[in-house]
């Protein structure tokens, strides 16, 4: 059995960095290249997420995100806040998983501008 870190890795955060993807490009108009640059991923992998070809078991956790919690993020990500990535993906993956992992005690979720 997978560790909820694991989980975290190979399903929840691809899930939050496809919605993310979608919204910068569909709603900010910004290319590929760019949101690859502020998601630190290959352009490939974004265009993957456009184009809906990653696993069953991402879909399902995309569609159950919070999209609020989200969308107080993405304009900040749109304006090249690239510390907003981590937070944003911090706070979903522990609403979604429901655990307290070393990273959030730590303090990763306060956003340094």
């Amino acid at each position: 059995m997978p560790s909820v870190y694991e989980i975290a890795t190979n399903e929840v955060v691809p899930a939050i960095r496809s919605y993310i993807a979608k919204e910068l490009i569909e709603k900010h108009n910004l290319s590929e290249a760019r949101v690859a640059s502020l998601l630190d991923v290959a352009q490939a992998a974004v265009s993957k997420y456009i184009n809906g070809k990653y696993s069953d078991k991402v879909k399902e956790i995309e569609a159950k995100l919070n999209k609020e919690v989200i969308d107080n993020y993405i304009a900040q990500i749109a304006e090249g806040k690239k510390q907003y990535v981590t937070a944003c993906i911090c706070k979903l993956c522990q609403s979604f998983s429901n655990f307290n992992c070393c990273f959030s005690s730590a303090g990763t979720l306060e956003v340094q501008a």
